[in-house]
């Protein structure tokens, strides 16, 4: 390719470019909204779909547009910052970003807790209450939560317990227990089938997957969880203090 012709295409494609990021940013396509199709952009724009297919995975690769596969391609959600040393349900954390929140439970099942004994100190042999829940955000799911709460400490939960209630608000006003800590781990997992279904992302894509126990006043494990949300919708925060 001449070096003129060579030119005209990357001025073309950066034109391109930042015309969706002005659309983007006067709100044309919203986060969460479709984008118009490779043909579509370009009738709108006049170029070819070479430069199109360019700019748009250019802007998937800066993180401002997602693709979805067989639906086509979407402006990507604001990410969602969690912080990371906040001892607080899932509730509480909505109130913090100012959203509604709205929960579906998936599972929920008594299970033989002998894998879970030494984790939350419990006897073997007891059982404990499997929850499994995609957590909402503004109408978007954004966590898949899995928690494993110990009947001997707690018994009778599960019957206690009802679809869209604070479990965290359930061990306080129940159970005298308030959760105070909790040592978490955060390692990546690649989306399966059922958690790119559940969060509405790519098999595949990469996922923070965020293990917790819990303690209660006491310093007694009061649950253990595991959380998995988009990478690319939350960004994890560590606030430090320097001690005097």
């Amino acid at each position: 390719m001449p070096a003129t012709e060579r030119y005209s295409h990357q001025l073309l494609y950066a034109t391109v470019r930042q015309r969706l990021l002005d659309d983007i940013a006067q709100g044309v396509y919203r986060p969460g909204q479709q984008i118009p199709t490779e043909s579509e952009l370009c009738t709108l724009y006049n170029v070819s779909r070479i430069t199109i297919r360019k700019a748009i995975s250019d802007l998937v690769n800066d993180g401002v547009l997602q693709r979805w596969q067989g639906k086509g391609t979407f402006v990507q959600s604001k990410k969602v910052e969690n912080a990371l040393l906040t001892v607080s349900g899932f509730t509480d954390f909505g109130v913090s970003q100012g959203k509604p929140t709205r929960e579906e439970v998936i599972e929920q099942e008594r299970i033989n807790a002998d894998p879970f004994c030494e984790r939350l100190n419990i006897p073997g042999g007891s059982e404990i209450f499997r929850l499994l829940r995609v957590m909402y955000l503004d109408d978007e799911p954004l966590f898949i939560d899995s928690s494993w709460i110990p009947l001997s400490r707690y018994p009778a939960f599960d019957d206690i317990y009802t679809a869209g209630a604070s479990t965290y608000k359930l061990f306080q006003e129940k159970y005298d227990t308030r959760v105070v800590s909790d040592k978490k781990t955060i390692d990546i997992f690649m989306a399966t089938k059922a958690e790119a279904q559940r969060l509405k992302c790519e098999l595949g894509e990469p996922l923070f997957r965020i293990s917790k126990i819990a303690f209660d006043q006491a310093g007694k494990p009061v649950h253990y969880s595991e959380l998995f949300c988009r990478a690319n919708r939350v960004s994890l925060t560590i606030d430090n203090h320097r001690q005097k």
